[in-house]
C-alpha cells in the first residue's frame, strides 16, 4: 500500500522525470514535461499498483524513475493569456467617401494577411465597383437633402437602361463617420453598390425588390463579417456610444449619438441573419420592402430604397 500512496502523491508533484537529464556538448540540459504527459504517467503507475501484477521491486524502480530527477525535468504549464477584446479604432474624423473607400481597402488587405482563405469574391468586386462609381461622380452625398433622416442610402436608375445608375448617401453619413468610423459606414456603400452591380447584370427590377434587397443585404453581411469576424468591434462600439448617449446633456450631441447607436443596431440585425436567404428575407420584409408593379411611373427613375423607422442601407 505504500507504493499506492506514492503513486497518488505524484499528481501533486511539481515536476517529474523518468531518466537522467540529456547532455549536449558535455553540458546537461533540462528537459521539460507538460501536465498532460505527467498525468498519463501517473495513471500508468497507479494502475500498476492497483493491479497487483507488478513486483514490488519493479514498482519501486518505476516510482524512482518518475521522482528521481525532479530538478532535471521541470513541469511546464501553459500560460493562460487572455486576449484583449477587439475594439474599433474610431479616430473621430468626419466621414467621407474617400475615407470609407480607404478603410475598406485596408480591411480587405488585413483579411488577406491574417486568413488562409481569400475574402468573399463579392468584396473585391464591390470595392472595385464603388471605386468606379466614386470616380464617375455616381457615388456622392445627397447635398440637396432629398433623403429622409432614416434613409441612409438610395440607388437610382432608369427603367429602360442597365447602366447610368447612381448612389446617393445621406449627408448624415458624414457625422456617422465621426461616431462609428469609416469602416462601418462603408457597409452602406457596399449595400448600394451591390444594387448597382445587380442592375448592370439585369437582375434588379422594381417588381422584384425583395430579391434585390436580399442580395444587397447579403453583400453587406459578408462585408461586416470580414471586418469584424467575432462581432466584438460592433459590440464594444455600440456599448460605449450607448453609455455616452445616455449620459450626454447636449441635445444636439445626444441626437447624433442616438443615430449612431441605432445605425449600429441595424448593422447588428444584418449580422444576426447569418447571411441565409430565409433570415435575410425576413429582415427585408420587416424593414417594409415589397415587390410591386410600378409601370405607371416608367417615365421616372426607379428608386431602390424605402423609408423605415430605423436607418436602412438601401
Amino acid at each position: 500500500m505504500k507504493f499506492l500512496g506514492l503513486a497518488l502523491l505524484l499528481l501533486a508533484s511539481p515536476a517529474l522525470a523518468d531518466g537522467p537529464a540529456p547532455v549536449e556538448d558535455g553540458k546537461e540540459t533540462k528537459a521539460y514535461i507538460d501536465p498532460v504527459t505527467l498525468k498519463a504517467r501517473a495513471e500508468e503507475l497507479r494502475d500498476a499498483v492497483a493491479g497487483n501484477q507488478t513486483s514490488d521491486i519493479s514498482l519501486h524502480q518505476r516510482a524512482h524513475s518518475l521522482f528521481g530527477n525532479v530538478s532535471q525535468q521541470p513541469l511546464v504549464l501553459a500560460v493562460n493569456t487572455s486576449r484583449r477584446m477587439e475594439r474599433e479604432g474610431v479616430t473621430g474624423e468626419k466621414g467621407s467617401i474617400e475615407g470609407m473607400q480607404k478603410a475598406a481597402v485596408v480591411r480587405i488587405a488585413a483579411w488577406r494577411r491574417t486568413h488562409a482563405e481569400p475574402p468573399p469574391p463579392e468584396m473585391q468586386a464591390t470595392l472595385d465597383k464603388s471605386d468606379l462609381l466614386a470616380e464617375s461622380k455616381a457615388l456622392s452625398y445627397d447635398d440637396a437633402d432629398a433623403l429622409k433622416a432614416n434613409q441612409m442610402g438610395l440607388f437610382k436608375y432608369m427603367r429602360d437602361r442597365l447602366d447610368g445608375g447612381f448612389v446617393k448617401l445621406n449627408d448624415r453619413m458624414k457625422l456617422l463617420g465621426i461616431m462609428v468610423g469609416n469602416a462601418f459606414t462603408y457597409a452602406t456603400v457596399a449595400h448600394e453598390t451591390q444594387h448597382a452591380r445587380d442592375r448592370e447584370a439585369g437582375l434588379l427590377t422594381p417588381e422584384e425588390e425583395i430579391a434585390g434587397e436580399v442580395r444587397a443585404f447579403r453583400t453587406q453581411y459578408l462585408y461586416l463579417k470580414m471586418i469584424d469576424p467575432t462581432g466584438e468591434r460592433l459590440l464594444t462600439l455600440h456599448g460605449s456610444l450607448k453609455i455616452w448617449r445616455n449620459t450626454e446633456t447636449d441635445k444636439k450631441v445626444k441626437v447624433a449619438l442616438n443615430e449612431a447607436v441605432v445605425y449600429l443596431e441595424h448593422l447588428s440585425d444584418v449580422v444576426e441573419t447569418n447571411g441565409t436567404d430565409e433570415n435575410l428575407k425576413k429582415l427585408v420584409e420587416r424593414l417594409g420592402y415589397k415587390d410591386g408593379d410600378k409601370h405607371e411611373h416608367e417615365e421616372e427613375p426607379a428608386r431602390h430604397g424605402r423609408d423605415s423607422s430605423e436607418p436602412i442601407s438601401s
